[in-house]
């Protein structure tokens, strides 16, 4: 292990681990307690004095939590160097004598990852890497460069749960054994994952107290068990616990796409994901049961809006399809000169197609709350035992971030904005313009006085049903087609 030239610090057995990591990625931590903040600090501080002109970069969400945490962690462990390390709190900087500099840096709103485009970071850290994106965690990545021949490096620890959970364990964790280090085939870079828990911190009444008053007092068990044992296979806050692979996902489509009803829509975006999917829905049986099949997907960023037109035209030049949902932002000139949707209309012109778009309903807080109510009844059974709503395999971003989204820890009914919600967006938009019948509001179906009978999430916050029968009735009847009205 490297002479750690930080006082008030003396690291665990683990902790050294992650100071001695060789890996041009390590990620360290899964239980609370273990001390992954004081070895970020001390790691960043140590960096910073070995060698000149080292420029470090920690990272959390917000502000307050750089100050709350990094700050006086850095504070406590360097208080016989502040004098020789300054801190500029307009800046939120501690300069060197010997050039290097610690930048304690956030992302509080998306896209704010841009605003670090010109930054040259030898060592990139993050205190809590799942409370960030993959796309942020990306394309801060690509910021870690030097014109010198210098070690450059990337550090992080988390525990489990928040917006990053999902592609954290499958990028860190799931991709190998805990502690081996893995050489990325395509890249050829390294990484590692270090597990830590509290029983792994260095001072045993911490460990004890911590345990006891904090771990162990902790009502959710899905919450106590991620953070007490460092189980990445469970998390709190999981907006859409019913999900199920071996239940909401197939390989092979069960119907016939003669016999359905097909729908397609999106979420757009540009510098994020664009995301479009295709749903066939089902005529309702005797029984009452009406199938949603998610069948097709196309995800990717920085494409034009004439492009996304053109490979979404090549496939409704063979396909009928209702309508194509489209979100509000499309109607605005987003997409330069001209809305983004007018630029979609000139495209299929062009292309001799004839679709109906629509505006899905998609600006207030009340479709988002009604969007997600859908989104929970689609996953669950019909009468007939199966899910209503299903995706084919391939349909590999909504299947990957859906059963990660997370609540708001603002707005605990909501969607957490930081989430990678591009693919929810886009299915949810098309799904809630269906079963709208195109526009307007879900069906309240029930009496004066009478409670609301649809999916309730926290804080009794009631939702309204989906007009099954209407749907259903719709359905048995295409000769009801104004598409083109």
């Amino acid at each position: 292990m490297p002479n750690l030239l930080v006082p008030n610090y003396k690291p665990s057995q683990k902790q050294s681990k992650f100071h001695a990591s060789e890996a041009y990625e390590t990620f360290f931590g899964g239980g609370a307690g273990p001390g992954k903040t004081a070895a970020i600090c001390a790691e960043a501080v140590t960096s910073a004095l070995e060698q000149a002109g080292t420029h470090v970069y920690i990272f959390r969400r917000t502000v307050p939590e750089l100050r709350s945490s990094i700050l006086p962690e850095i504070q406590k462990q360097c208080a016989a160097y502040l004098k020789n390390m300054p801190y500029n709190s307009e800046q939120r900087r501690f300069t060197f004598n010997n050039g290097s500099f610690i930048q304690l840096a956030y992302l509080d709103n998306p896209g704010d990852q841009y605003r670090y485009q010109s930054a040259e970071i030898h060592l990139l850290m993050f205190d809590e890497l799942t409370h960030f994106t993959q796309d942020e965690y990306e394309y801060l990545k690509t910021r870690v460069r030097s014109v010198e021949d210098r070690l450059l490096r990337i550090m992080a620890a988390s525990n489990p749960g928040g917006v990053g959970h999902g592609w954290v364990k499958s990028y860190f964790i799931d991709i190998i054994k805990p502690g081996v280090l893995y050489i990325d085939p395509e890249t050829e870079l390294s990484r590692i994952f270090l597990p830590a828990l509290i029983d792994d911190h260095p001072i045993k009444a911490f460990r004890e107290r911590y345990k006891k008053t904090v771990l162990e007092a902790i009502a959710d068990p899905d919450l106590k068990k991620a953070l007490l044992e460092g189980d990445w296979n469970i998390f709190s806050g999981q907006v859409f616990t019913e999900w199920r692979r071996g239940k909401h996902v197939f390989t092979k489509l069960p119907v016939d796409l003669n016999d359905c009803r097909l729908y397609a829509g999106l979420d757009w975006g540009y510098n994020d994901p664009t995301a479009v999917y295709w749903v066939a829905v089902t005529p309702e049986d005797g029984d009452g049961n009406i199938h949603y099949y998610t069948y097709r997907e196309l995800y990717a960023n920085q494409k034009r809006p004439e492009d996304w037109a053109y490979e979404i035209g090549m496939f409704l030049r063979n396909e009928k399809i209702e309508y194509l949902a489209m979100p509000h932002d499309t109607y605005s000139n987003l997409g330069g000169t001209k809305p983004i949707v007018d630029q979609f209309r000139e495209v299929f012109d062009r292309l001799k197609i004839r679709v109906q778009m629509l505006q899905a309903p998609t600006r207030t807080h009340t479709d988002k709350i009604n969007r997600q109510a859908l989104m929970h009844q689609l996953l669950g059974d019909s009468p007939d035992g199966r899910p209503r709503l299903q995706f084919h395999d391939s349909c590999v971003n909504a299947i990957r971030t859906i059963p990660m989204l997370v609540y708001s820890d603002t707005r605990p009914e909501e969607i957490n904005e930081h989430s990678e919600d591009h693919a929810y967006d886009g299915v949810s938009h098309v799904l809630y313009t269906i079963s709208t019948g195109g526009g307007g509001k879900i069906v309240n179906q029930r009496l004066p006085g009478q409670k609301p009978k649809g999916y309730m999430v926290e804080n009794d916050q009631y939702m309204y049903t989906v007009n099954w029968d209407k749907i259903g009735r719709d359905m048995k009847h295409p000769e009801r087609d104004w598409r083109y009205t």
